[in-house]
């Protein structure tokens, strides 16, 4: 399990975790001693945030809340885990190129209360070994690296250049899910296994 230094209470799962959500946030429990209530969701690599304020399933790429009970977990196997914390409310979000598209990621911004905003991005696939093609390198020029007459993609870049313009701080992990065996990847081993990012108040 990989904890944030920049954001309290935020969490990272690797292989090693397992990919049984319960047993996850159980162990966190345990080793924090606090209840975790889990707000999940059904992702679609869409642009929708809800605001929330209850545990459950959610049919969205992003969750907001603002209540202390409740603990929101994003599952991913290459696309960015996003978590974000101000001084009253958090979001967890699922970042990957159609969300990042989407603009998803300032949709979120516009539905969180407060100030002091920090944001992490988990492990991911990053430019090293996330390969696109055409039609996916023409939405993110700006975003690419060329190697060997092949484009690879800058999942954070945006993002990062979007937090560092307008002042809010940001942690983004080295980390590549897919050439790191110890983290899932769909690309590399087209896995149906995730990765779990946590976080609450």
């Amino acid at each position: 399990m990989i904890e944030s230094s920049l954001i309290k209470n935020s969490y990272f799962s690797t292989k090693n975790d397992g990919t049984n959500l319960d047993n996850i946030v159980s162990s966190v429990s345990s080793s924090r001693n606090t209840l975790l209530n889990v707000a999940k969701m059904k992702q679609t690599h869409s642009n929708e945030v809800k605001v929330i304020h209850s545990d459950g399933e959610f049919f969205s790429d992003g969750i907001i809340t603002a209540e202390k009970n409740i603990t929101l977990v994003v599952q991913t196997a290459d696309c960015m885990p996003v978590l974000i914390k101000s001084d009253i409310s958090i979001a967890a979000l699922h970042i990957g190129w159609r969300g990042l598209q989407k603009n998803i990621f300032t949709l979120a911004l516009e539905k969180l209360k407060g100030k002091d905003i920090k944001v992490i991005i988990g492990p991911h696939a990053q430019s090293c070994c996330y390969e696109v093609q055409n039609d996916v390198a023409e939405l993110f020029r700006d975003n690419l690296v060329k190697k060997n007459n092949k484009l690879y993609l800058n999942l954070a870049n945006q993002i990062t250049n979007y937090c560092l313009l307008n002042k809010i701080n940001i942690q983004v992990s080295d980390i590549c899910t897919i050439c790191n065996d110890n983290f899932w990847s769909h690309r590399e081993n087209k896995t149906s296994e995730r990765q779990y990012s946590l976080i609450w108040i």
